[in-house]
């Protein structure tokens, strides 16, 4: 795989991990769509914000639509609600496996007919 010919979709690109990979996949020459809730809060130059909460199927929708052209999906977009499994609250254990399971499978279903 040619890296500078790829096409990045990195969820959670805003912060952590996934804002160190728009960083090293841009210093590399790879265009890169920065998945996040928040566009506005996107401050990487070079990094094309794209509105994502990967929870949300329509959400999901819309950015296969305008992002057609990716060929690299990172799904690193998360949450920590600190549930503990076996008496933690539930409705955060939820929002969690919303998040980390379902959501992450929304977005390789919506992306892996483009890739």
């Amino acid at each position: 795989m040619e890296i500078p010919k790829q096409i990045a979709l990195i969820t959670g690109a805003n912060r952590g991990l996934g804002r160190h990979l728009a960083e090293e996949l841009l210093a590399r020459g790879v265009k890169v769509y920065a998945g996040v809730r928040k566009p506005d809060l996107i401050d990487l130059p070079g990094v094309i914000p794209l509105k994502i909460d990967i929870t949300d199927e329509k959400s999901i929708s819309t950015a296969a639509e305008i992002a057609k052209d990716v060929t690299l999906l990172i799904n690193n977009a998360g949450s920590s609600t600190g549930a503990d499994l076996l008496d933690g609250d539930i409705n955060k254990i939820r929002s969690e496996m919303e998040t980390h399971f379902f959501g992450t499978l929304s977005m390789i279903r919506a992306f892996a007919p483009i890739i």
